[in-house]
């Protein structure tokens, strides 16, 4: 069984899981747009700048995950045992699907682990946006729906 690590920090990393192992270009092309800092105020002494720490889960054991696989693995018991849970800590969780590395400019496709949330996933784009919504969402700034779903 896949498990992902659940986490407990008040402000956790962004997570990314690869479930695309055919264009290893197209995954640093991914990587490389979410290197990119993204600006959330301008008016800051940095001029509002900021890059999120990614936990990446890159391992082939994840190749053709679907989104249902991820929140499974999301709830599943850990390592040391114990009960399932809904509770997994992460906002949103970032799929790399093969349309992720097809096109001109790469995509993430966002999954919300939240059980009662009915918003399906979606696609947005590598640049930006998934810090901005990991961010908004983190803080309970904005709801996952508000992000294009």
């Amino acid at each position: 069984m896949r498990v992902l690590p659940k986490t407990d920090a008040d402000y956790p990393p962004l997570l990314l899981v690869r479930t695309d192992y055919r264009d290893d270009d197209g995954w640093q092309r991914v990587l490389a747009a979410l290197d990119q800092p993204w600006v959330f105020d301008e008016g800051d002494e940095d001029n509002g700048r900021l890059k999120e720490d990614i936990v990446q889960v890159d391992d082939p054991a994840w190749a053709d995950a679907t989104p249902s696989d991820v929140l499974a693995a999301l709830t599943a018991p850990g390592e040391e045992g114990g009960e399932a849970s809904d509770e997994c800590g992460w906002p949103v969780v970032f799929l790399a699907d093969q349309a992720s590395m097809e096109g001109a400019e790469p995509t993430l496709l966002a999954v919300s682990p939240d059980p009662e949330e009915e918003t399906e996933p979606y696609r947005i784009p590598a640049l930006e946006t998934p810090h901005e919504m990991h961010c908004n969402l983190a803080i309970a700034n904005m709801d996952f729906d508000e992000f294009g779903g």
